[in-house]
C-alpha cells in the first residue's frame, strides 16, 4: 500500500471512515497511468497513492484531485485511467474491494466527471483488479481487463443506471491481462498478458485472431507494455526481457523489431513523425532511460534521461507532438518534445523520499537525508546514504527545535549490520530474482537463516538493521512492512505499521527506546521500539515541515498543516471528501501534545495525561463538514466602485457558513465588513474588495459554526485612476510590565520584577513617533506601562508624556489590558495600520498561552491563578479582527518556558507580521549597558535607521535582516528572534 499514510484511527464497523494522507501538490507514490484530455490543454495522472490528479500542465498546477474510496492495503489504489473522447468522463480501474486476494469481487471499473470529480457510476463485472482501461474512438464502448484473464466490454445504454451495460468479456486465456488498446478504428482490440503472450481481437465479431509465429516466443515472458499508433495502423508490445515489436493492426502481421533493450520495458507510447517511445521500469540502475525510435527505420533517434529512477507510465497528445512520462524517486510527471527532447513541464510534489536515518542519543536528536546512496545501483539495502539535515527532539527541559542542516555525521549511530558473531546480508532471490529478495542471517560468519520475502511480507528487503546485542532484526519491505525477527529463529516478534512506501532507512536506539525509520512514502517516523507502536510521523520540504501524532495532533511550519489532511470515505461507490489538517486547527493543532508523546514515547500516553476524558475526538470531528465554498472575479466589473473588484463567493450558504462572518484580505490587509449582495437568484454573493494599482491576492477565509476553516484566494490585477494616495492612520499600542508585586518568589524563587520593558513600551513608543509616525496621515495611542515604573525614571517619563497624555497612560493589570486593547483595536480601517508591542512575562500552561499582567499572581507554588493572566488567545483574536495591515512586536519570552507556538501558528495564518524576541528553548537577554532587552535595542536602532537598505528609508524587510542579525551579534548566538513577514509586501516602516 503506497500513498496511504496512516489510518487515523482504529475504526470499528460503525466508525467513520477516514484516512491520513499527504497532499502535497503532486503524487506521492507510483504514478501507474497517464492521460491527455482530447483537447491537450489538461494531463489526466493515476497513482497508487490512491488519487487522480487533473494537472494544467503548462503551469504545473494540479486543477481538482479526485478521490475515490480509500481503504487499507490495496484497497483504492488506481492503475488505469482513459479519457471518453468528449472530454467528459475519466474512467479508472484498479483494486476497489476489502479482499486480499482471495475475496472478490473488486474490479469495478468507476466513472468520475471530469469537471467536479463526482463519481457517474460503477461498472461491476470484473471480479479481480482491473489493471487497463480504455474508450473506443467512438466513445460508445469502454473495455477494461485485469487479474483474472477476461477482457470485459461495455457498451453506451441510456436506459441504464450507470450509462453502460455490460455487452460482452473475451477470454484471452491468460491469469493477468496487463494492457490493451483499441486500433484501426476501433474495430480492433489488442492486449498483453504477463504469462502467455499477445492477443488481437474483431470487436465486432468478438473473434480472437490469429497471430503469426514472431509472437509465440512472448508466450513464455511477461509483456507489461502496449501502445497503439496516432493513426491505429499499429501496435507495438514490450516486454520485461527488453524485446520491443511492432505489429499490423488490422491482421496482427508481425512488422518489425526494435533494438533489444537491456531493461525491462515499463511503457510504451507513439508519438508524431512515426515515433515509438519506450521507458525503463526496471534495472535502469543510473541510466534512467527512455527511448525514441523510428518505426519507419528502426533506429533510435534519441534518448530522454529526464527522470532519475523507473518509468511505469507514458501517454501523448492527440497529435504526438508532446508526451508525458512519469516515474523517478519524487513520482515526477514530465511533459516534453519527442522531436527534440526539450522538456516542456515538471510536475510534481514538494516532498523527496527519505534515504538515509541517524539518531544521536547524547543531543536526543534525528538526522535524515533525501540523496539516493547508489543510483548506479537498482539497490543497496547495505549502503547507509548520507544524513544532510537534523532535528532535536524535544525534551523535558526544552521544545522543538527547527530542522537544519547537518555540518557532522559521526554522531549519528545507523543501521547495525553485524553486532558480535551476528550478521546481516541481503541476496537476490524469490519468483523473481529481485536483487534483495532474500536477507541472510549469519551467525559467525555461517549463514543459519534465510527470510525470503515476497507480497505478504515486503517483497524485498529494503533496509534492515540488528537490535538486541544481535539477537533481534528488524526489516522494512518495499511496500512499507517492517517487521522485528528473532534472529535465533527467523520468527516474526512483532510489526511496526505505518509506513505506505519502501522502507529505506532504519536506526534503533535501545537506550532511548526509540526506533527511527525513512520511506519512499517521504515521510520520517519515530516508534517506540519496545511497544512497537508508531509516536509521530514528520514530513519535511523546503522551509515547511508537519510533525502529528496517530491521533491527529500536530506541530507545523506556518504552512507545513496544509501538506496533510483526512479523507473521509462516504460509501465504496462515492467520492471521499478531504479536510486539510489546517481546517481543524483549532482543535488539533496541538505542539505541546506533540512534545509530550516524543518525551513519554507514547501517543496514547500523551493524550491521556493532557486531555483525559477526551475519546475518539478526531473522529467526531470528522462527522462534520467543513465549509466548501468556491470564489473567482466576477464576470460583470462594471458597477463596482472605483478601488475595488467584485468577487463571487459560491456554495457557502449550502456549507452552513455566513459570508458576512469571513475574514478577508487584500494582499494581506484585513478589510473588514464588505459590500454584499446576492446574485444568480440567491445561489452565490458578490463581495467588493478594495485593491491597490497591480496585482492582488484577495484571501478569504470561512469559519462555520463547527470552527472549521476553508480558505480560497484569486489574484486580482487592478489598475485605479491616480489620485493622492490614503496614508491611512497609524494606531501603536504598547504593554510593558516591569513591576509584578504579587510575584516576589515566583521566578525560580526570586521576584519576577524586571528591569527594562517599561523602558522598551516608552522608547518604542518614541521612535514610532519619530520615524514612522510621519509616513501616516495621524497616530493614535494606547499606552500600558506600570507609572511606578516612569516616575522612578523621570526623563523617560517625560519622553513618553510628549506622545501620550499623562492622564490616558493605563496601568497593565489584567482587567485593564483585556479591555482596553479590545476596544483599540475596534478603531482601524482597512486603509490603517495598527502596531502592538508587547514586553514581559510570558508564560505556557499544559497547551496554553499567557501574558502576565503586572496583578498577576499564582494560587501556590505549582498553580498560577489564571484569572489573574491575559489569555493570548482573547488578544490574538482583537488583533485578528483589527482592520488594515497588522504589526506584533513581542519582547514577552524573558522567563524559561515563555515559548509561544500558538500565537505564532495563528498571527502567521491572519498574514499578521511577528517579530518575536525568541525562538524556541530561547530565553531573552537583557543587558545593562543597552538599557534595554537585546530584541528591543535592535528594533529601536533599526527603526533609527541602522536598518535602512535603500533612500526611501527603513522597509519591512530590512528590518527583520537587521533584527535577526544584530539579536544574534549581540548574543553570541545564544538568543534567536523569530519573524514571520511571508505573504506581505516589502512596505517602508520608517523614514530615512
Amino acid at each position: 500500500m503506497v500513498g496511504l499514510l496512516a489510518l487515523a484511527s482504529v475504526a470499528r464497523a460503525e466508525d467513520l471512515d477516514f484516512h491520513l494522507d499527504l497532499n502535497t501538490g503532486g503524487h506521492s507514490a507510483r504514478v501507474t497511468d497517464l492521460a491527455f484530455a482530447p483537447d491537450g490543454e489538461e494531463l489526466v495522472s493515476a497513482s497508487d497513492d490512491k488519487t487522480i490528479r487533473i494537472w494544467d500542465w503548462q503551469s504545473g498546477v494540479t486543477l481538482r484531485t479526485i478521490r475515490g474510496y480509500l481503504g487499507n492495503g490495496n484497497d483504492g489504489k488506481i492503475f488505469a485511467i482513459a479519457v471518453s473522447p468528449d472530454g467528459k468522463t475519466i474512467a479508472a480501474g484498479g483494486y476497489f474491494g476489502a479482499g486480499i486476494g482471495d475475496k472478490p469481487p473488486y474490479g469495478d471499473v468507476r466513472l468520475f466527471n471530469f469537471a467536479t470529480g463526482k463519481i457517474k457510476g460503477v461498472l461491476n463485472g470484473a471480479d479481480f483488479a482491473v489493471y487497463d482501461i480504455a474508450f473506443a474512438p467512438d466513445g460508445n464502448t469502454l473495455a477494461a481487463t485485469g487479474g483474472d484473464g477476461f477482457v470485459y466490454l461495455w457498451r453506451v445504454d441510456d436506459k441504464s443506471a450507470s450509462g453502460w451495460t455490460l455487452a460482452t468479456k473475451l477470454n484471452a486465456d491468460s491469469w493477468r491481462v496487463e494492457k490493451l488498446g483499441f486500433a484501426a478504428a476501433g474495430t480492433r482490440l489488442a492486449a498483453t498478458t504477463t504469462d502467455n503472450g499477445i492477443r488481437l481481437w474483431d470487436v465486432a465479431k468478438g473473434e480472437e485472431i490469429a497471430l503469426p509465429a514472431e509472437a509465440e516466443p512472448l508466450r513464455d515472458v511477461s509483456v507489461a507494455a502496449l501502445a497503439v499508433s496516432l493513426d491505429g495502423s499499429l501496435f507495438a508490445t514490450g516486454s520485461k526481457d527488453g524485446d520491443v515489436q511492432v505489429w499490423q493492426a488490422s491482421d496482427g502481421k508481425f512488422v518489425r523489431s526494435m533494438p533489444k533493450q537491456d531493461f525491462q520495458i515499463g511503457a510504451l507510447s507513439f508519438a508524431t513523425g512515426s515515433r515509438l517511445v519506450a521507458s525503463c521500469s526496471y534495472r535502469c540502475a543510473d541510466k534512467h532511460r527512455t527511448v525514441v525510435w523510428n518505426t519507419d527505420s528502426g533506429e533510435q533517434v534519441l534518448d530522454y534521461s529526464g527522470h532519475d529512477g523507473t518509468v511505469f507510465a507514458s501517454a501523448s497528445n492527440a497529435d504526438g507532438s508532446l508526451m508525458a512520462t512519469a516515474g523517478g524517486t519524487r513520482n515526477a510527471i514530465q511533459v516534453w518534445d519527442p522531436a527534440t527532447s526539450d522538456r516542456k513541464a515538471l510536475l510534481q510534489g514538494v516532498g523527496e523520499p527519505v534515504t538515509a536515518v541517524g539518531f544521536d542519543a547524547a543531543s536526543n536528536s534525528v538526522a535524515w537525508g533525501n540523496a539516493n546512496p547508489c543510483p548506479e545501483r537498482v539497490s543497496c539495502p547495505e549502503m547507509l546514504g548520507t544524513l544532510d539535515k537534523t532535528l532535536a527532539l524535544p525534551t523535558a527541559e526544552r521544545f522543538f527545535e527547527e530542522p537544519e542542516a547537518l555540518a557532522q555525521q559521526s554522531a549519528y549511530a545507523r543501521a547495525e549490520l553485524t553486532d558480535g558473531e551476528w550478521s546481516l546480508r541481503a541476496v537476490s532471490g524469490g519468483k523473481d530474482g529481485l536483487e534483495n529478495a532474500v536477507l541472510e542471517i549469519a551467525s559467525g560468519g555461517k549463514v543459519v537463516h534465510s527470510i525470503e520475502n515476497a507480497a505478504t511480507n515486503g517483497f524485498v528487503h529494503s533496509a534492515y538493521t540488528l537490535i538486541d546485542n544481535g539477537l533481534g532484526l528488524i526489516t522494512g519491505g518495499s511496500d512499507g512492512t517492517l517487521l522485528e525477527y528473532k534472529t535465533a529463529t527467523a520468527e516474526v516478534s512483532g510489526e511496526f505499521t505505518g509506513h505506505t512506501g519502501e522502507v529505506n532507512a532504519i536506526v534503533a536506539s535501545e537506550k532511548e527506546g526509540l526506533l527511527v525509520t525513512g520511506s519512499a512514502d517521504q515521510t520520517l517516523r519515530l516508534w517506540n521500539l519496545k511497544t512497537h507502536k508508531l509516536i509521530v510521523s514528520m514530513f519535511f520540504a523546503g522551509s515547511e515541515w508537519i510533525v502529528w501524532m496517530p491521533q491527529g495532533y500536530y506541530y507545523s511550519s506556518a504552512d507545513g498543516d496544509k501538506l496533510i489532511g483526512w479523507q473521509v470515505n462516504q460509501g465504496r461507490d462515492h467520492e471521499g471528501r478531504f479536510i486539510s489538517a489546517g481546517q481543524l486547527k483549532k482543535y488539533l493543532w496541538s505542539p505541546e501534545m506533540v512534545r509530550r508523546a516524543i518525551i513519554l514515547r507514547s501517543a496514547e500516553q500523551a493524550v491521556q495525561e493532557m486531555r483525559p476524558g477526551v475519546d475518539r475526538e478526531l473522529e467526531k470531528l470528522l462527522e462534520r463538514k467543513p465549509p466548501e465554498f468556491g470564489i473567482k472575479l466576477a464576470d460583470d466589473q462594471s458597477n463596482v466602485r472605483e478601488g475595488y473588484v467584485a468577487v463571487e463567493i459560491t456554495g457557502a450558504a449550502e456549507a452552513g457558513a455566513d459570508v458576512a462572518g469571513f475574514s478577508i484580505l487584500s494582499n494581506s490587509r484585513n478589510v473588514g465588513e464588505v459590500t454584499a449582495r446576492s446574485a444568480d437568484g440567491g445561489k452565490s454573493t458578490i463581495v467588493e474588495v478594495p485593491v491597490e494599482n497591480g496585482e492582488n491576492t484577495i484571501r478569504i477565509t470561512g469559519t462555520n459554526e463547527f470552527g472549521y476553516l476553508t480558505e480560497r484566494s484569486v489574484t486580482a490585477l487592478a489598475r485605479k485612476t491616480e489620485r493622492p494616495a490614503n496614508k491611512g492612520k497609524l494606531y501603536v499600542a504598547v504593554i510593558g510590565v516591569d513591576k509584578y508585586p504579587f510575584l516576589t518568589d515566583a521566578c525560580a524563587g526570586r521576584a519576577c520584577d524586571l528591569r527594562y520593558p517599561v523602558d522598551d513600551a516608552t522608547e518604542f513608543l518614541e521612535v514610532i513617533s519619530q520615524k514612522s509616525a510621519p509616513l501616516f496621515s495621524s497616530m493614535e495611542t494606547l499606552v500600558l506601562v506600570n507609572r511606578a515604573a516612569l516616575d522612578e525614571a523621570p526623563d523617560a517619563g517625560k519622553d513618553v508624556f510628549k506622545v501620550a497624555s499623562a492622564d490616558s497612560i493605563l496601568e497593565p493589570d489584567s482587567d485593564t489590558i483585556d479591555d482596553q486593547l479590545a476596544d483599540f483595536l475596534d478603531k482601524p480601517g482597512e486603509n490603517d495600520t495598527t502596531i502592538i508591542f508587547v514586553a514581559g512575562h510570558g508564560i505556557n500552561i499544559d497547551e496554553d498561552y499567557y501574558f502576565i499582567p503586572t496583578d498577576g499572581r499564582k494560587q501556590d507554588a505549582d498553580r498560577w491563578k489564571r484569572s489573574s493572566l491575559v489569555d493570548w488567545g482573547d488578544i490574538q483574536k482583537s488583533v485578528e479582527r483589527a482592520k488594515g495591515m497588522r504589526f506584533m512586536l513581542l519582547d514577552t519570552c524573558h522567563a524559561a518556558n515563555a515559548f509561544n507556538p500558538r500565537l505564532e501558528k495563528d498571527a502567521q495564518d491572519a498574514r499578521i507580521v511577528v517579530f518575536s524576541a525568541t525562538a524556541a528553548n530561547n530565553t531573552a537577554a537583557e543587558l545593562p549597558e543597552l538599557g534595554h532587552g537585546v530584541f528591543t535595542y535592535s528594533i529601536l536602532e533599526g527603526l533609527r535607521g541602522r536598518a535602512k537598505t535603500s533612500d526611501g528609508g527603513v522597509t519591512l524587510f530590512g528590518l527583520a535582516d537587521y533584527i535577526s542579525r544584530e539579536v544574534l551579534r549581540l548574543t553570541a548566538s545564544k538568543q534567536k528572534p523569530f519573524y514571520y513577514v511571508g505573504g506581505v509586501e516589502n512596505i517602508v516602516l520608517a523614514e530615512p
